[in-house]
């Protein structure tokens, strides 16, 4: 456990701002603020309710949680985190920080595990946790749902070679697999389809690679990728149902549906430029694709390749480096283009620039080879020509540095630039001592990874805002400013709807107060609901929204009621309908001048039959209203259909009176159910069986996991008795 122990100490202190102060955040921004932190809120809440969060009523008139992915609604560690104690009913921000503390780590440990597995020294594999886990992708994608997922990825390649070396082969491909799949359930679709698609080109090339199929490797890469899908089932089912059911915002003014084809445009503008590929050891010059390892450490992974070349394994993790890199080019690689045009879902995965995953981890590893193999006394030309080429380098970057600061110079990196000189020359200084005896090779190498550490501090904590430096914080104080708004509407007395000013509240109001919202900052919404004019004033009557949040009121028609210390208003819309109501016509379609209260339409196949009384006398109430459960009574003078106005969508079962019940799609995106005349009782339940065969799936892709590692304990115990009775 040394090694392991020693990487947490290295991650909580390398984690200082979040782990032993409380002067700095990593939510200060605009997606960790106004999306990321609302999610995790709302089902925090849930979770605490007793409740597991499938349906998310807060915006958009309800979404489910789990189809949309990136919430996380079904990646397990996240369970942990939403079962953290609450404080007066909100989420704990030194919670939230040592979450995503323990992300890196664990991510740095899995690397750290490869590494081992690899034949590296306890000391090299730190180093290739901390590269791995401290710097690149892993430290610098600030989203969750993009990060999670690479925690896993040592640990797919850590069995994928295993089973080629033919160690334990069924259960290393079992295990493999399931770490593959297992990232799919983190929730972003982007960096886990990459893994995948590079996991499944080795097993390619190591069933083909001598001219002929090797047909027991084929077996077991068809065995691991079979185990990935099922273990991704959780999320991937209900991902792909509600792929189909919607439309996502991927770049163009207008959202786009799952079988139109994202424009490569888009993944021009989300491509590393060629020139930013010196942002591997330049600060700042390109961070928001994650490129960042730092001079030392790319030196360490050049030389790695170098000294080992030899090893098939480091070829292959070499090609997986490069590859990550080559794909990240997007446009100015041609590989890229193909795999888009030819690669399912590739076109989907719209920001080539999260390749830099698979190249930190191909530098992790091959940096580890180096500090393995540089001490070594064959290799003293090698460590002397690396130790020159980072003097040139320093010199190369000093003089830079000097030219742009002492001219003014515009350009894309800061001050920092000198980091990369400082740590280039330490670390020429250092390869000298061990040649030279006057430092072991082992405190050599622990000095490597502290100068590792100095300059990925310099990128990877930089960005975390000071909360007591106003001009840093933008996006977070706007969370506690509406709460008297809030307040109001809830006081009102009945369930109607908001709509906001999403340029003065940017953020989800409604996952973050627990309020239904009109719309949403969300990257896709319900196809059946976007098709229904919802911004029309008609529609915003016709779904119950009462409320707007704002300066002054969109439209005429609103009256102001409320003003909050903020300065923000609540204006009130008296057209706006119940939440619920009934209907005893149909019509075949929408016919102006009839109110969508008088008549039903939209309804496809044979419309029910209706009383066709008036119902002026009805009675329809919603006394119970959460994310998976609702409770409405109704007392109508003959047969008529009660409209509900939320998403209609597959998984929802209605029963009256405790009889089952359909649930009709109507006015085209909302809901309504058949009852009699006279007093009822309606329940509606998200029962989603896209959510519970996905669950089933993965519950027995973990099964096969755990008897591959049962297969795999004893033999490991017997060798290591073996071992020390030598």
């Amino acid at each position: 456990m040394l090694g392991p122990g020693v990487l947490l100490l290295i991650a909580v202190l390398f984690y200082w701002k979040l782990t032993l102060t409380s002067q700095f955040t990593w939510l200060e921004g605009p997606d960790a603020a106004n999306l990321d932190l609302p999610w995790l809120q709302f089902q925090a809440g849930e979770w605490h309710r007793g409740r597991f969060p499938l349906w998310d009523p807060n915006g958009w008139f309800g979404q489910p949680l789990v189809g949309q992915g990136q919430p996380g609604a079904a990646y397990p560690p996240n369970w942990l985190l939403f079962l953290v104690p609450l404080k007066h009913g909100w989420i704990r921000e030194a919670a939230l920080n040592w979450y995503f503390v323990l992300i890196r780590y664990f991510a740095a440990l899995a690397c750290y595990a490869l590494a081992r597995d690899l034949g590296r020294s306890r000391a090299a594999s730190i180093l290739a946790g901390c590269i791995y886990g401290l710097g690149g992708y892993v430290a610098q994608t600030i989203a969750p749902q993009m990060v999670n997922g690479a925690v896993w990825t040592p640990l797919v390649f850590l069995y994928l070679l295993r089973a080629e070396r033919g160690v334990r082969p069924l259960s290393s491909a079992v295990l493999s697999g399931f770490f593959l799949g297992f990232g799919w359930l983190a929730g972003h679709h982007q960096m886990n389809l990459f893994v995948t698609m590079a996991a499944a080109g080795l097993w390619i090339w190591l069933t083909v690679r001598e001219g002929k199929l090797n047909w027991p490797l084929a077996r077991l890469a068809t065995i691991s990728l079979i185990v990935a899908g099922l273990a991704s089932a959780f999320q991937t089912i209900p991902m792909a149902e509600y792929g189909r059911r919607s439309v996502r915002w991927v770049g163009p003014p207008e959202p786009q549906g799952l079988g139109q084809v994202v424009p490569y445009s888009i993944h021009q503008q989300y491509s590393l430029k060629p020139i930013s590929t010196f942002g591997i050891f330049i600060p700042n010059l390109d961070y928001k694709f994650g490129f960042y390892i730092g001079i030392v450490a790319f030196t360490l992974s050049v030389a790695g390749a170098l000294l080992a070349w030899r090893e098939r394994q480091v070829r292959w993790l070499a090609a997986i480096g490069l590859g990550g890199l080559f794909f990240a080019l997007g446009p100015n690689s041609v590989f890229h283009g193909i795999l888009y045009s030819l690669v399912p879902l590739v076109d989907k995965a719209r920001v080539p620039g999260a390749g830099s995953l698979l190249f930190a981890l191909g530098a992790a590893l091959l940096a580890a080879y180096a500090a393995d193999l540089i001490p070594r006394l064959e290799h003293r030309e090698s460590s002397r020509r690396a130790g020159w080429w980072l003097v040139i380098a320093a010199a190369i970057i000093a003089v830079a540095a000097f030219a742009i600061l002492a001219g003014n110079l515009q350009t894309p990196t800061d001050d920092r630039l000198i980091i990369p000189a400082i740590a280039a020359i330490l670390a020429a200084a250092l390869l000298a001592g061990c040649r030279n005896g006057g430092l072991s090779p082992h405190a050599g190498l622990v000095c490597l990874i502290a100068l590792v550490l100095f300059e990925l501090g310099n990128v990877s904590t930089f960005i975390f805002a000071n909360r007591y430096e106003p001009s840093q914080n933008h996006y977070l104080p706007p969370l506690a400013a509406h709460a008297d708004l809030v307040a109001f509407v809830r006081n009102s007395g009945e369930a109607a709807r908001v709509e906001y000013d999403d340029q003065v509240i940017p953020y989800n109001i409604g996952d973050w107060y627990g309020i239904e919202t009109f719309q949403a900052y969300t990257a896709s919404v319900a196809a059946n609901i976007w098709g229904m004019d919802v911004f029309s004033p008609d529609a915003k009557n016709f779904f119950g929204i009462r409320y707007y949040l704002g300066k002054t009121p969109p439209r005429p028609g609103l009256h102001e009621v409320f003003t909050g210390a903020s300065g923000l208003k609540v204006f009130e819309n008296p057209g706006a309908f119940p939440r619920v109501w009934s209907v005893h016509r149909t019509l075949a379609g929408p016919n102006a001048g009839v109110s969508a209260r008088s008549a039903v339409w939209g309804l496809e196949g044979a419309a029910p039959i209706l009383g066709g009384c008036s119902g002026g006398n009805d009675n329809v109430q919603m006394p119970v209203h959460q994310p998976n459960f609702i409770r409405m009574t109704a007392d109508l003078e003959c047969r008529g259909m009660v409209i509900l106005t939320d998403t209609w969508f597959p998984g929802w079962r209605a029963r009256v009176d405790g009889r089952t019940a359909r649930i009709y799609e109507v006015y085209g995106g909302v809901r309504g159910v058949m009852v009699d005349g006279g007093r009822h009782r309606i329940e509606m339940r998200y029962r989603p069986g896209s959510v519970y065969l996905g669950g089933a799936l993965t519950l027995l892709a973990a099964m096969a996991a755990i008897w591959a590692a049962v297969q795999a304990a004893p033999r490991k115990v017997a060798r290591l008795t073996g071992a020390q009775s030598a």
